[in-house]
Parts: structure tokens; sequence; C-alpha cells
């Protein structure tokens, strides 16, 4: 009977999700002539992330996140267990923000059409060479006053533990001198794990940090920041 229940809960929230992604996808597209780039994007991308949320079941809190919202913008860094957590952190972050995406999402018809017209950054983890225009796209994000977000590890954890910290995100905030806000996403991995299609309903929950200033930091203050903000995600868990 669990079996069951859990296919249907999967095949349901998947058929969410494609047609909840086509029809806000197109919307995006249609929209994406509206300056400044990726403003209105932001808007369709929050309703996506609420749409599938509330129509799969899944109750989504949010926590400490108006400290972060006051700053003019910021470097988000969040943990990352599941695709869920895209979702969670769209509408964890108020400011206008640009995040990093593996490249085979721009290739999803709608969707990822509509975040390369947004300016979304694309990441192949396979071309090591590309890291400096990685960087370099994210400075222009920072230079035209958005915010960002990165997953320090680099990638989704397979078991639910926090991995090594890449250094690049650090770097990019070492040179802006834009502070870093620590978020920790919780209950995701249990609805959609890392492996596998099985969705299952179950309440997912943002904690935010407090801001970590790095103006005035040297490239040399990097372990020590990166240190920290392990620190203070581990401590935002449940």
């Amino acid at each position: 009977m669990e079996r069951l229940r859990d296919l249907a809960v999967s095949l349901w929230s998947w058929a969410v999700i494609a047609l909840s992604a086509t029809a806000f996808g197109i919307l995006a597209i249609l929209t994406s002539w509206v300056p400044p780039r990726g403003s209105v994007y932001l808007f369709w991308a929050r309703a996506w992330a609420r749409t599938i949320l509330f129509l799969t079941g899944v109750p989504a809190t949010i926590e400490g996140a108006d400290e972060a919202a006051a700053l003019p913008q910021a470097i988000y860094m969040s943990n990352h267990e599941s695709g869920i957590d895209i979702l969670l952190l769209l509408l964890t972050i108020r400011q206008d923000v640009r995040f990093l995406a593996k490249r085979s999402l721009f290739w999803v018809p709608f969707m990822g059409w509509s975040m390369w017209l947004a300016g979304f950054v694309a990441v192949d983890r396979r071309r090591t060479d590309k890291a400096r225009d990685v960087l370099s796209e994210l400075d222009r994000s920072l230079a035209r006053g958005m915010s960002i977000l990165v997953f320090p590890e680099g990638t989704r954890s397979r078991d639910g533990t926090l991995g090594p910290f890449k250094k690049s995100g650090f770097l990019t905030a070492l040179k802006s001198g834009v502070p870093i806000v620590p978020v920790c996403v919780s209950g995701a991995r249990a609805v959609l794990g890392a492996q596998g299609m099985i969705v299952r309903r179950g309440p997912v929950r943002a904690r935010v940090g407090h801001p970590i200033p790095t103006a005035g930091l040297s490239v040399h203050a990097r372990a020590e920041l990166m240190e920290k903000v392990r620190r203070e995600i581990l401590a935002l868990r449940p």
C-alpha cells in the first residue's frame, strides 16, 4: 500500500512539475523583453515554486529571512540535497537573484530557455577550464546590483551530509565585498532524494542565518571564511 501511495504521489508530482514548468516557462519567455533583464522571470519563477509546493502538498516554512532581505544585495550560500531546494530558495531570497545551474538544465524546453533569457549562469562541471568564465559572469551579476545564490558544495549531497566546499564562490565574495548569507535547507531530501524519482509528501524548511561581512577582507582570509560559513550552515540545522 505504501509503495502504491508513493507511486501515485510521484506520478502526480512530476505531472505538476512538467505542466507548470511549461506554462510558467512560456509566460517567462513572452515577458523576457521587459527590462531589467530577468526581473519578470523571477516573478514567474516564484509563482511556479509556490504552485508546485501547494499542488504537491509540500508545506514550506521560511525562518529568519528579514535581516537578509534588508540588504541591498548578498551572496547566499546554502546546502544542497534535493531539487526541491531550488523551489524553496526562490521563495526565501527576496532580492533580484541569479544562480548557477547545470548546463543541461538550459536545454529543458521552456524552463531552461527562460533561465537563459533571464541571465542565469550555466555551469559544466566537466569543463574545469571554464571556471574563470563562470566567475566573470558572477562578477558581472554582482556589478549590476543583483544577489547571487551559490551551492558551495558544488553538487547535491548524496547522503545528507555537508560536503567539502569549492572556493570559487568565496573568492567572488572577497573580491566584491558583498556579504555572505548562510542558509540551511532541511526536509527536502525526504521529499525528493538526490537519487531516484520517488516523491513523498513532507514539510520543507529554510533557515536563514545572519549575514557575514566580507568587505575589507583579503583573499588570504578565504580558508577562515569558508570554515565560518560551514559552521553557520551546520548551526542552522534543526
